[in-house]
């Protein structure tokens, strides 16, 4: 099974021995890891961010369930997550399931369960993205094409690889994005990105 493309990935986890077997089997998938942490307020600040891609975030943290609050957080700002615990009843389900985390995995885990849980929270949550992306720019008056345009470059692509995925030239992905940064009131892809994120946000 292929996965995804390599993702910014970070890891929310109180036990070293796990965030290490975490960040090797990430690794081995192509993926890179940004960071792991144990620390709820390190946490708060890397999804307040928005700079990662998806976040693993273990339920139990330093003996309490604070990873349930970081998945509330994580849902509020729109931030791609997985759950990854060893607590499994009824009541921490439920409370974990109320978040909507991308999914929810149970220690011990297996490559193939990370990679099968990375695969299905990406999906989840870029089509999630996708539909506050239209939403947030219904306003504008863009083309169908500066939509594709934009959608792929609101999924972190390149100019060639959005020209590759769209069978344009690249030169007619440049066009639409200049007039993409006049309509949006940007003038560098980092404003971009952000201004973009701040949209959704606020949908």
């Amino acid at each position: 099974m292929e996965t995804s493309k390599g993702l910014k990935i970070f890891i929310v986890e109180d036990e070293l021995i796990i965030a290490e077997s975490l960040k090797l089997i990430l690794k081995s998938l192509g993926h890179l890891c940004v960071g792991t942490t144990n620390s709820i307020l390190m946490a708060e600040s890397v999804i307040k961010g928005g700079e990662v891609d998806l976040i693993l975030l273990d339920i139990n943290l330093n003996g309490k369930n604070d990873g349930i609050e970081l998945g509330k957080l994580c849902y509020k700002n729109k931030q791609s997550f997985l759950y990854i615990t060893s607590y499994s009843d009824r009541d921490t389900v439920i409370a974990a399931k109320e978040t909507k985390p991308g999914g929810y995995l149970n220690k011990p885990f297996t490559p193939q369960d990370i990679m099968i849980g990375i695969e299905m929270a990406t999906i989840n949550h870029s089509e999630e993205d996708s539909h506050l992306l239209e939403r947030s720019v219904g306003h504008l008056d863009l083309s169908d094409r500066e939509m594709e345009v934009l959608k792929c470059f609101n999924s972190r692509l390149l100019t060639t690889e959005i020209a590759n995925e769209l069978s344009i030239s690249t030169n007619t992905v440049k066009y639409h994005l200049k007039n993409l940064y006049s309509k949006f009131d940007v003038v560098s892809r980092a404003d971009f990105l952000e201004k973009l994120q701040v949209m959704k946000k606020e949908v």
